[in-house]
């Protein structure tokens, strides 16, 4: 018996799990930043009264 840990993924919790995939947390940074902004600039075009 050695004392390696185990790479049971039923042990670690879900929210670790995400954070140890950087490129999907990358992606994910990029993409509710995108809306954000999308979202913002939607919202200032639409608040813009028409002449």
């Amino acid at each position: 018996m050695s004392n390696e840990p185990t790479h049971d993924d039923g042990n670690i919790p879900a929210m670790q799990r995400l954070y140890n995939r950087i490129w999907l947390l990358a992606v994910a940074a990029m993409v509710f930043f995108l809306v954000a902004y999308v979202g913002w600039g939607l919202l200032d075009l639409l608040s813009l009264s028409v002449r």
